[in-house]
């Protein structure tokens, strides 16, 4: 609670009350002709004058409010959002990341799985080890391996 900002506010309230009070008694004394006429007439002459300003801050008041808490909304509504599209931009990245992630392990699975079955369809093919199942490229590389050993080596004699 601001006090510099309330007190301008209550000591108005209080002045117009008073001149509210002021105001009915000097009205209702002013036109009666005996005093407990005098009475009623000051009464009712405060009361009418109370009623009108109490009403007339009332609505100062309420608008007033109004527009501060209006500003206090905005500005927690702006905070709020801000939050929760930081948290809502930060769940879809890691929704993206683990999509990314999924996508990478299901390909190494199928490559996984092809090599498997690759490995499979040349198993047995070496006839000295039938236990290894190699790949077709490492069957290749092992069949060009036996043909080269098995070509005959040329000797060139050395040139003195």
């Amino acid at each position: 609670m601001n006090w510099s900002r309330l007190t301008p506010w209550l000591i108005g309230a209080a002045a117009a009350v008073l001149l509210a009070g002021t105001l009915g008694y000097t009205l209702g004394s002013g036109s009666s002709t005996t005093s407990a006429e005098a009475e009623s007439a000051r009464q009712e002459s405060y009361d009418t004058a109370y009623e009108r300003t109490f009403a007339r801050f009332e609505t100062a008041a309420r608008k007033k409010g109004l527009a501060s808490g209006l500003e206090r909304g905005i500005r927690a509504g702006r905070k709020t959002g801000s939050r929760e599209g930081t948290d809502l931009g930060r769940g879809i990245t890691s929704v993206e990341a683990g999509q990314a992630e999924a996508d990478e392990a299901a390909a190494a699975e199928a490559a996984a799985e092809a090599e498997l079955a690759d490995r499979q369809a040349n198993c047995g093919t070496i006839r000295r080890a039938p236990e290894i199942c190699p790949t077709t490229a490492e069957l290749g590389a092992y069949q060009a391996a036996v043909a080269a050993a098995r070509q005959p080596v040329e000797v060139t004699p050395d040139e003195p």
